[in-house]
């Protein structure tokens, strides 16, 4: 048996013929609606109270959503030790492009259905898992308020989810002012470096909607790929932004690369940190990844 959660606030306004479909499966035990009203506290109380009923029949946790929806799915049912399968409906759906779980509804729940899950890690950050991408800075920045901008609702439903990210860039950037920081990797090496525009550090390649920010990036590999790009003017900025599409980014020399399982960092001023687009905290945080912490279909 499934439970399917469904995020009729998704990037793709399908959400209803998607339900429907999946309902349809004689495997499908609950049923609830992830909504503006019916969220956090009051729906994954009673997802995990259904879960822990009927725990020794739940075979996964179905998520029809988008990257949001699976963190915050992940954050408040990882300690049941289930399998996550995944229906792309979100306006980014980072995640489904990194591990090649297909876009289209029947076959992504194809996939479910062979009931062969792999094993990924996750980053942990101030408590909280992240399955894709943690950054701070002028992307952190983007990311959070993307997901509240009056424009994401409209763009989804032109199909056009992913201009709302470029688009708050372009307005955060303007007043954004880069920042010092001190990183402690995990072989204690520490490093410096100041006028930071942004860090990103990957447990997978991609953020802001297909942005392969990290291109190393291996969910399987115990390691996290950490991007610093600092010491640049705006307009510097802007030109390097064409780059990060082609993954040519990391040869340059502004542009800092280093592989390592964990590290701290501090700095000159609080600085925001997301992941997967929602809002984790503030610096000083000590970022890791958490070897083989949660099996995907």
């Amino acid at each position: 048996m499934y439970i399917i959660i469904v995020n009729s606030n998704s990037g793709r306004a399908r959400y209803r013929q998607l339900a429907k479909y999946l309902t349809s499966y004689d495997r499908v035990s609950f049923v609830p609606y992830f909504t503006d009203e019916y969220q956090e506290k009051e729906l994954w109380n009673q997802v995990s109270t259904h879960i822990k009923s009927t725990k020794r029949t739940i075979e996964g946790v179905i998520i029809v959503g988008g990257d949001g929806t699976l963190h915050q799915a992940i954050n408040h049912l990882h300690r049941f030790q289930l399998p996550f399968g995944l229906i792309p409906a979100g306006s980014g759906n980072d995640l489904a492009k990194a591990l090649k779980i297909p876009t289209n509804e029947k076959k992504a729940f194809a996939r479910i259905k062979q009931g062969l899950p792999n094993t990924y890690d996750l980053i942990m950050i101030n408590n909280q898992y992240i399955h894709s991408v943690a950054g701070m800075g002028v992307d952190a920045e983007t990311a959070v308020k993307s997901n509240h901008s009056p424009l994401k609702p409209l763009l989804n439903r032109a199909f056009l989810g992913k201009l709302t990210y470029l688009l708050t860039f372009f307005t955060v950037i303007r007043t954004f002012q880069p920042f010092e920081a001190e990183f402690t990797f995990d072989n204690d090496e520490k490093v410096t470096l100041d006028r930071v525009w942004l860090l990103a550090a990957g447990n997978t390649p991609y953020y802001g909607g297909g942005i392969p920010i990290c291109p190393k990036a291996n969910p399987q590999d115990g390691l996290l790929e950490v991007i610093v790009v600092n010491r640049l003017s705006l307009f510097a900025l802007l030109l390097v932004l064409p780059t990060v599409y082609f993954k040519l980014h990391c040869k340059l020399p502004y542009v800092h690369r280093f592989e390592t399982n964990s590290f701290s960092v501090k700095t000159n001023s609080p600085v925001l940190i997301q992941g997967d687009g929602e809002k984790i905290g503030y610096t000083p945080q000590e970022i890791s990844i958490q070897r083989k912490s949660i099996e995907i279909f």
